[in-house]
């Protein structure tokens, strides 16, 4: 059990420095104009997800019937808000009556922007993005939950997800 968790863990770990690495908003003041502005929900071709976007970390790995995918607008540095772009991917020929995403964030880090969505009678393949606002309080290595529940007609399943961030205090 332990090298199941110190696996996951690394993976966590590296899903992280490989997002904090892709910033494509290098301009920090961009930032904070994200607490003021409110979330967006836009579908997208699964085809036209962008492809520098990160999978979340679901323990199993399991995706079925559905992924997540994020971005990170910048580097997460203390006490600067943070805008993530979340990605909620249905798999193709699945049929889904509902999907409700619950963000949980850890110690450390405060969510600033809604903490639910619901995407009622999503298309299958169909993409949906999400941006979601944190505010590092700390430094070190933070992250944000998500819950997703996907009704079907056949029933319910739930999926978590993790995004690992890790936040530099913002003294130079």
């Amino acid at each position: 059990m332990a090298r199941g968790s110190s696996a996951v863990a690394a993976v966590a770990l590296i899903a992280a420095l490989a997002a904090c690495g892709r910033s494509t908003s290098p301009d920090a003041a961009h930032a904070g104009q994200a607490a003021a502005a409110a979330a967006r929900t836009a579908p997208r071709s699964s085809d036209s997800v962008d492809p520098d976007m990160v999978s979340a970390v679901s323990p199993g790995g399991s995706t079925t019937p559905i992924g997540m995918k994020f971005r990170l607008q910048a580097r997460p540095v203390v006490g600067s808000p943070l805008r993530i772009t979340v990605a909620l991917i249905p798999a193709t020929n699945v049929e889904i009556t509902h999907i409700h995403a619950e963000f949980q964030p850890s110690e450390g880090l405060q969510l600033q922007s809604g903490r639910t969505l619901d995407i009622n009678d999503p298309r299958s393949g169909v993409a949906f993005e999400q941006e979601v606002t944190v505010l590092p309080q700390q430094s070190g290595v933070l992250s944000l939950g998500a819950t997703v529940v996907v009704d079907q007609d056949s029933g319910s399943i739930a999926r978590t997800y993790t995004i690992p961030l890790i936040a530099r205090d913002g003294t130079p």
